[in-house]
């Protein structure tokens, strides 16, 4: 009898119900690891066992496909690609729509406490907080060091030293003021008032805007990251025929569009959306305008060095910051 798929997973992001599901209906069980961030992924595809399907993001799959770590779905798995927003087709980590299938997307701003940090629309107010204000941000290196960078006026993708040296700037000016660095749980510090605003993925943060009236999601006016989260079979997967009918079953509408019901997560799927309730549909945060989304960048793969610069410039600005323990995996 055939073992278990390894699935690697975020949060949510398939729902947990939706990989049940697909699984019953591809008859295999499931083995699933959690990320929450793309240098955990990159950590589990280094050190564990191989894996039959993996969620990388957007740069992530530049990277891995460069690497030639990534199966190629044309010669074998004919997903539906007219179901998906235009805005999604043929993107620049995959022009060719060959390596992976989008399954999620938001964007990356901030959750704010309207009467704590009321008026927040910028980058600059989160990196040179108002005397008092407590801020959180991402445990992720790339969403960390782009927002500082759009802060400063550069690409999030910027390497030189210049531009970097004015976001390690922005982020040794808000140091003493950073309460919490989490990606697994970023809502939380927020509604429990731990700190007052932020960094946020917009999936997760819709959730909390529906459920307290205090709260409050922004994309800063400087721009903001705009990420995609994709279903992709790595070359070495134990069963790669069996990962694209699990794959196919996690496009399907019903079982798509439970990560933004269950998670909050905004879907590419035009045919899950249109599953979802209306409120649901015509929610901003979940699903912004395209004013708002001209106004995002997308991460792209950095060269080793580029990496390296933006590891060596978050560790030194890093040092003392509160962590928060994931309480839900």
């Amino acid at each position: 009898m055939p073992g278990p798929l390894r699935v690697a997973v975020w949060p949510g992001m398939p729902d947990g119900g939706a990989l049940e599901e697909a699984g019953s209906r591809v008859g295999r069980k499931l083995e699933v690891e959690v990320i929450s961030s793309n240098e955990d992924l990159e950590a589990l595809l280094e050190s564990e066992l191989p894996f039959d399907l993996i969620t990388p993001s957007d740069y992530l799959v530049e990277k891995l496909v460069a690497e030639k770590r990534l199966l190629d779905l044309s010669e074998r798995f004919k997903p539906r690609r007219d179901d998906f927003e235009r805005w999604a087709r043929f993107p620049p980590w995959d022009p060719e729509e060959r390596y992976c299938v989008p399954l999620a997307f938001g964007t990356t701003g901030l959750l704010h406490s309207s009467s704590r940090a009321p008026g927040l629309d910028s980058w600059l107010q989160f990196f040179d907080p108002d005397r008092g204000v407590r801020v959180g941000l991402l445990d992720e290196v790339r969403e960390v060091v782009g927002a500082a960078l759009i802060a400063a006026g550069h690409s999030p993708n910027e390497t030189a030293a210049g531009p970097l040296r004015e976001a390690g700037e922005l982020l040794e000016t808000q140091r003493d003021s950073v309460g919490s660095v989490s990606s697994d749980d970023f809502t939380g510090p927020v509604e429990r008032g731990d700190v007052d605003v932020h960094q946020a993925w917009s999936g997760p943060a819709s959730l909390s805007v529906r459920q307290n009236p205090d709260l409050g999601y922004v994309v800063p006016r400087e721009g903001a990251l705009l990420w995609v989260t994709t279903g992709a079979i790595p070359a070495d997967a134990p069963d790669p025929e069996a990962a694209g009918r699990l794959l196919e079953a996690l496009i399907e509408p019903e079982l798509a569009s439970l990560a933004v019901i269950n998670g909050g997560y905004s879907t590419p799927n035009r045919h899950a959306r249109a599953v979802l309730a209306p409120e649901l549909q015509a929610d901003r945060v979940l699903f912004p305008d395209e004013e708002t989304i001209l106004r995002c960048q997308v991460l792209s793969s950095l060269s080793e060095e580029g990496e390296r610069a933006m590891i060596d410039l978050r560790g030194r600005h890093a040092g003392g910051q509160e962590r928060e323990v994931d309480s839900r995996i």
